[in-house]
């Protein structure tokens, strides 16, 4: 039985030749659609805003963060009771759904933190510019540099549940 899709390059190909025929002409056409040309002040901004040092000592702790291999740490943070009570009542719901016991109020609490942490070090990891300190330093270089169409806006779009279109409440 067979678990993925066959790919071009392992020899197996499950396609008859007419849909191999057209997907050779799709990804040569349609599906070949060239890069944009980078904007020629790009390179030389990037250069200049990783070498700054508050960037090079992100590059460093997100480095760092990316190849932690400690143990965790415990940490103790004041969260309302009233909270706590939530986490642990969707704890609850999302267990007997999995068909398992619940976990540990502190388990929940801490793979959330967990998950934040990781989102965080994701974002700064792909696009520092998503931190307003790092947007400030590249809107300087931006324009020092006359490129003012490379900012990024001082307030970018929210994302997450937030900007989610509304549901029916």
């Amino acid at each position: 039985m067979r678990n993925k899709p066959p790919r071009a390059d392992d020899g197996e190909n499950d396609l008859t030749p007419e849909l191999q025929s057209a997907l050779d002409a799709w990804e040569v056409g349609q599906g070949d659609t060239p890069d944009p040309v980078p904007h020629p002040a790009l390179a030389g901004l990037r250069d200049a805003f990783d070498a700054l040092p508050d960037v090079r000592r992100l590059h460093e702790l997100v480095d760092a963060a990316m190849n932690d291999t400690a143990e965790p740490v415990p940490v103790t943070i004041p969260v309302q009771p009233g909270l706590l009570r939530l986490l642990a009542h969707v704890a609850e719901l999302d267990a007997a759904a999995a068909g398992r016991a619940p976990a540990p109020v502190s388990a929940a609490l801490a793979q959330r933190v967990h998950n934040d942490l990781h989102m965080l070090l994701h974002q700064l990891a792909t696009d520092p510019t998503r931190h307003p300190h790092y947007a400030k330093a590249w809107n300087a270089l931006c324009a020092a540099e006359g490129a003012p169409e490379l900012a990024v806006p001082a307030d970018p779009p929210q994302s997450g549940p937030q900007a989610a279109e509304r549901g029916p409440f």
